[in-house]
């Protein structure tokens, strides 16, 4: 296994670290205790600057890449389906949303991934890391969490999705709260986890 690998799996245990505060409970992303410990191992090559300089590519990565799809394929397509929006209908749009996200979140964030932690690695860090035995067992084990997850997501999107149509449900304000209470979270969580990694005056 090559040194980026290693970092991206090392960024990826502090990420889980921080976002479970380090109780290994985060639904559909728990590992062994032996893994957990490697994780945890591992992320201690990570400091906090770094930590937030990845978090912060990664995220403007993915919008840039999500903001890719949404213009060069899924408002092409719709336009081509529907050129006039009023005649758009539940099922085809909701579809094409789906790919469109399968598509971002399936491909897109395992880019954002890589892009962030190459460039929030710095060479001692890497030289920090050593691969050992089952590294390569838990990267993949980690890259098919991240599959499943995004599978789920997309299939729970389209019954979701036409749910609140049939419902005529106005979320508009329930999702807005959910969005700045996940952007506090893991705003709060990043801070947390920057300020605990900052070495301590002797």
């Amino acid at each position: 296994m090559d040194k980026s690998t290693l970092a991206r799996l090392a960024f990826w245990g502090m990420n889980m670290n921080a976002a479970t505060g380090g109780r290994n409970n985060w639904p559909g992303f728990r590992y062994n205790d032996a893994e957990w410990m490697r994780l945890v191992k591992l992320s201690d090559a990570v400091d906090g600057g770094p930590f937030v300089r990845y978090i912060l590519i990664c995220t403007v990565v993915f919008i840039a890449l999500a903001a890719i799809a949404m213009v060069g394929l899924f408002v092409p397509l719709m336009t081509a389906l529907y050129p006039n929006p009023a005649d758009t209908q539940p099922l085809p749009f909701v579809l094409l949303l789906a790919a469109t996200a399968l598509l971002c979140l399936g491909i897109g964030l395992p880019i954002s991934l890589r892009v962030a932690a190459w460039a929030s690695a710095s060479q001692a860090m890497q030289a920090r890391l050593t691969e050992e035995p089952g590294d390569a067992a838990l990267a993949a084990k980690v890259s098919h969490q991240i599959t499943r997850m995004v599978v789920i997501m997309c299939g729970i999107l389209v019954p979701g999705t036409l749910l609140w149509i049939a419902f005529d449900i106005h979320g508009g304000p329930i999702v807005t709260t959910l969005k700045w209470f996940g952007i506090m979270l893991m705003g709060a969580s990043s801070v947390h986890t920057f300020v605990r990694r900052q070495p301590r005056a002797s």
